[in-house]
């Protein structure tokens, strides 16, 4: 990469956006120059914590910026489309956080108005950029394992006591488990297996509609199948087990700068493998979409918009299955 330096703006900031500009400020090549909130003391609260120079209230003022490169974006899913377009429109490259948008219809219209706008947008999905992941997709791509039979996925916290005011059960933001965690698990399995040729799913509902947990099955014409769950009723973190015919693949970590993989082949000892954090992280994906700028690409290779489109068509499917909507959305 070379030495140019990419002015980064923030918007929306929040918890999300604090682990994300924690490790952002820590690549060379990033500057953290502003962030932008519609309540201007919050801003003004993170520009202190992670030492930003500018300060908007809104976040028009924000894009508004002419020396801004690209834009973080880590408002709730309901609003991505919308802040998405905003930034795109006034010729600001886009890291949108993850679910892109709440359905493939505005997921369309974002990729759509970064082609009108010859711009950079790219959904912020951090683990395709990871060592563990790399590692991964270069073992079962040399076929010392054999092929895929079955993968199986799962990511769960226990969400108590149970709060129905609180952003992950309020279905107008695009809360449930689906969309803020099971959205791993799907993507793994499309990025290891691509699309199923039949999804069967069913969620059990909060008070407010928003589902609490997602219970997945895919099937594939190979004979492969795949098994997904996602829950705010258990703390069983994170996991895949990748499932081949000569051996097991295991994915595991306990934060994005914290994670391992195990490979066991049949009749030999399971080898362990980890990287250091500098090497993990959220912060890959910042450096992705910076190597995108410095190559004038209008989208990322690794997390392309088909990736992006393939993963919010499938994840549109589950919700038809299990009645998870969005109210003004569907």
């Amino acid at each position: 990469m070379d030495n140019k330096i990419y002015n980064w703006g923030i918007l929306a900031p929040g918890r999300i956006a604090g682990k994300f500009v924690d490790e952002l400020r820590h690549l060379p090549n990033a500057r953290l120059l502003a962030v932008g909130s519609r309540d201007y003391s919050r801003a003004v609260s993170f520009a202190q914590d992670f030492g930003i120079e500018r300060v908007y209230g809104s976040y028009t003022d924000l894009v508004g910026d002419p020396d801004i490169d690209i834009i973080y974006i880590a408002s709730p899913h309901s609003h991505h489309a919308e802040h998405a377009q905003l930034c795109l429109n006034h010729g600001k490259a886009v890291l949108c956080e993850k679910a892109l948008a709440i359905n493939q219809h505005e997921v369309n219209q974002m990729i759509e108005t970064a082609r009108q706008n010859n711009r950079l947008l790219m959904e912020a999905f951090f683990v395709p950029h990871q060592p563990s992941y790399i590692e991964a997709k270069r073992v079962i791509e040399s076929g010392t394992l054999g092929k895929i039979k079955h993968i199986n996925s799962w990511f769960g916290f226990n969400k108590s006591p149970y709060d129905i005011n609180h952003r992950l059960l309020n279905r107008e933001l695009g809360g449930g488990a689906l969309l803020d965690i099971g959205l791993y698990c799907v993507f793994d399995t499309l990025w290891f297996l691509g699309a199923p040729t039949n999804i069967s799913a069913k969620a059990h509902l909060a008070d407010t509609g928003a589902d609490q947990s997602v219970t997945v099955h895919f099937d594939y014409s190979s004979d492969t199948t795949a098994s997904l769950y996602a829950t705010f009723y258990s703390a069983i973190g994170f996991g895949t087990d990748i499932f081949c015919e000569q051996g097991i693949i295991r994915l595991r970590r306990s934060s994005a700068i914290d994670q391992w993989l195990e490979i066991e082949r049949m009749g030999q000892p399971a080898e362990r493998f980890s990287w250091p954090a500098h090497l993990c992280g959220m912060k890959q994906e910042a450096a992705e979409a910076m190597r995108c700028l410095e190559n004038h690409q209008l989208e990322s290779k690794i997390i392309s918009h088909q990736m992006s489109l393939t993963l919010i068509r499938t994840l549109d499917q589950i919700r038809k299955l299990t009645g998870i909507y969005y109210p003004g959305k569907d």
